[in-house]
């Protein structure tokens, strides 16, 4: 698979991923900050923003006069926010590629932040966070992160609260633009079909006469575990959720593609251990995974379940207890085999998607030490052993690097922390 990255002299980076056989375009602005670089007071500016750049620009002076544009030539838009990113993106039918991406360039370059459409998008950004906490199935993720990180950016929620939320100014977001939305800090995203001369026409300009200016970095994570920790939110609920959460690795620790081998083992499937003992076995949950994902300076291996109230407590048992498995004997070979045919045939389905595509290079190359393909990293997995697999999860699950999220109705937290311990 082909990728092209070139830095201009001004700092920002344009990564290309054409392709000869999609007849659409995308065109995505990754910003290289999150929720973790915001200030207690600023809690939520990320995500917000994700929002507020949609309202209007200088060109285009409304949310309706942008959404007219590209409906009206059935393009799709979106954005997405996290810790260390957000990312705004549009894909067209590739002939519309100077359309979608003047408007983009125009929010990102020229947003109104209009004071009436803050106060209005307060109220739909406050709902959102209404709707998450009343979904478990979403929140358990949050209240698993406060655990983990409890002091510090990583573990505040990334839409913020209502709190902070309410008391958005427009001077705030002018503030946080200019800090953090500098061209170093940024990437210029385009896959699928496109005029390559054209396209840099376009970034000519639009973007290589602007000046290269400093940009706020992010501090890294201090948290220091030294004992499982444990947090129960009461809510009545029919399905209790649980997440445990162990620190792991950050982006370009050579063990990462182990890393992913282990958490298709554990919960990538339907007849993953996790899946097959909790689920399957047992009839203990509706649905159940595991997932490790990374950070900057730091990472997270998650394990995840909806379960029968009643039986919370076999169903954590259960957990600990494959857990410990998996860190004292070895997988075997057809296992091991079946779990990276796993993660190889789920990657190459996702990637016959443009956006996909785009954002596995707009990943690596934000964070990673260099620009790993697919089949690169493909090649990395098939080399993954059994005592790889064993390795890793005896540095990962560890006791005193253990946290446990529980959303469901509970009162009493000592039956849980004694199943911890």
């Amino acid at each position: 698979m082909k990728f092209i990255k070139t830095k201009l002299k001004n700092g920002l980076t344009v990564l290309e991923i054409p392709s000869e056989t999609a007849e659409s375009v995308v065109v995505d602005f990754f910003v290289k900050t999150g929720s973790r670089s915001e200030t207690e007071k600023e809690s939520g500016i990320s995500h917000f923003l994700e929002h507020f750049l949609f309202k209007g620009t200088k060109k285009y002076p409304s949310a309706l006069a942008i959404s007219q544009l590209v409906d009206g030539i059935g393009g799709e838009m979106n954005a997405n926010t996290g810790k260390e990113h957000t990312q705004f993106y549009i894909k067209a039918a590739s002939q519309h590629l100077e359309l979608i991406f003047e408007v983009l360039t125009d929010m990102v370059q020229a947003p109104l932040f209009d004071p009436q459409e803050l106060e209005r998008e307060k109220g739909v950004i406050v709902e959102e966070i209404n709707m998450y906490k009343d979904t478990p199935m979403y929140e358990i993720e949050n209240v698993l992160e406060r655990t983990m990180w409890p002091k510090e950016p990583l573990g505040r929620d990334i839409a913020g609260s209502k709190e902070t939320v309410t008391k958005f100014s427009r001077e705030m977001f002018v503030d946080y633009i200019n800090r953090h939305y500098q061209l170093p800090n940024m990437i210029l995203g385009i896959s699928g079909k496109y005029n390559h001369k054209k396209l840099w026409q376009l970034i000519d300009r639009f973007w290589a006469r602007h000046p290269k200016k400093k940009h706020h970095s992010w501090d890294k994570a201090k948290d220091k575990q030294s004992a499982p920790r444990l947090k129960v939110d009461f809510k009545e609920t029919e399905q209790a959720h649980l997440a445990f959460g162990f620190k792991g690795l950050a982006y370009g620790d050579k063990r990462g593609p182990v890393q992913s081998v282990l958490s298709a083992i554990l919960g990538g499937g339907m007849s993953s251990r996790l899946f097959l003992e909790v689920r399957e076995r047992r009839g203990l949950a509706y649905y159940v995974r595991a997932s490790g994902s990374s950070y900057q300076d730091t990472g997270v291996f998650n394990i995840g379940s909806g379960v029968q109230v009643a039986k919370i407590d076999e169903a954590i048992q259960v957990i600990l207890a494959e857990l410990e498995k998996i860190k004292t004997q070895k997988v075997g070979d057809g296992e091991l085999k079946k779990a990276k045919e796993f993660i190889k045939g789920k990657s190459i389905l996702a990637l016959e998607d443009n956006q996909v595509r785009l954002d596995w290079f707009l990943d690596r190359a934000a964070f990673h030490p260099t620009i790993e393909t697919p089949d690169q990293v493909f090649k990395k997995i098939d080399r993954v052993s059994a005592e790889d697999v064993r390795r890793l999860a005896k540095y990962l699950f560890v006791k005193n690097n253990l946290s446990l999220a529980i959303i469901g109705p509970y009162k009493d937290e000592k039956k849980f922390a004694e199943l911890i311990r």
